[in-house]
C-alpha cells in the first residue's frame, strides 16, 4: 500500500524541485503566458482536478486542461490569476497554493501554461455553463501503477520526444497540459513510494489527439 501525501510534504517536494522556464517550441514565441491552477484533492483517493472545455469554445475546444487564463487588469500575479479562473470555471474557493511547477510552451498557439498546484478549497465544485463542459479527476495512484504510459513520438532537430498522454474516463490529456500532469506526477511518486511509469510510443499521433474531443 502506499504511503499517505500531505499538503506539506508535497510543498516541501515543489520548493526543492524549483522553476524552470521550457523554451519556446519550434515555430512558436510562446510568450503569451496563462496562470492555471491545478488543485489536488487530499481527502480519501488523491485526485488531479482538470476541466474539459466546452465544445464551442473558440480555441481548444472539448479539450482537457486545467482552469486558468491570461492575467485580467486586477491579478496582482499569475497565481492570483489561476485562483480567479479557478473560480470562475470550476467555484474553487479556499484552496490554498502549495508551490509552482515549470513554465510549458503550448504547442497549438503562443501561450505558455505558467502551473500553480493547490489544495482543492472548501466549496463544492460547480462547471461554470458554456465554458466547462464537465469536471475530471485523474486518481493518481492508479496511474502511477500503469505498466506504461502511452506517449507521442516528436522531434525537435535530432533530437527525438516523446509526450506523454493520459486516460481520463473517454477523455485524453495531451500536449501542455499533460507535461504539467507529468511533472506533478514525477514528484509525487516517490513521495507515495512508488515510480513513474515508464513512456512508450503508443499508437496516438498527433493528429489523432488534435481532433479528439471525447464526450462533451
Amino acid at each position: 500500500m502506499a504511503r499517505t501525501l500531505t499538503p506539506d510534504a508535497l510543498r516541501h517536494a515543489l520548493s526543492a524541485h524549483g522553476h524552470v522556464e521550457v523554451p519556446a517550441l519550434p515555430g512558436r514565441s510562446n510568450h503569451i503566458r496563462a496562470g492555471v491552477l491545478v488543485p489536488v484533492s487530499f481527502g480519501g483517493d488523491l485526485e488531479v482536478i482538470l476541466t474539459q472545455r466546452a465544445a464551442n469554445l473558440r480555441q481548444h475546444a472539448g479539450e482537457v486542461c486545467f482552469p486558468g487564463g491570461r492575467p485580467e487588469e486586477q491579478d496582482l500575479s499569475l497565481e492570483a490569476t489561476a485562483l480567479r479562473e479557478a473560480k470562475e470555471e470550476i467555484a474553487l474557493s479556499g484552496a490554498e497554493v502549495l508551490g509552482r511547477l515549470s513554465s510549458i510552451p503550448v504547442y497549438t498557439s503562443d501561450h505558455r501554461l505558467e502551473p500553480f498546484v493547490s489544495t482543492l478549497g472548501t466549496a463544492p465544485l460547480r462547471p461554470a455553463p458554456g465554458e466547462v463542459a464537465r469536471i475530471l479527476k485523474l486518481n493518481v495512484e492508479q496511474t502511477l501503477r500503469l505498466p506504461h504510459l502511452d506517449s507521442i513520438p516528436w522531434e525537435e532537430g535530432h533530437m527525438k520526444h516523446l509526450s506523454p498522454v493520459f486516460h481520463i474516463e473517454d477523455a485524453l490529456v495531451f500536449g501542455a497540459t499533460a507535461y504539467v500532469l507529468y511533472e506533478l506526477l514525477g514528484l509525487i511518486a516517490p513521495l507515495l513510494d512508488l515510480h513513474l511509469p515508464k513512456s512508450v510510443a503508443g499508437s496516438l499521433r498527433w493528429q489523432d489527439v488534435l481532433h479528439f474531443r471525447g464526450r462533451s
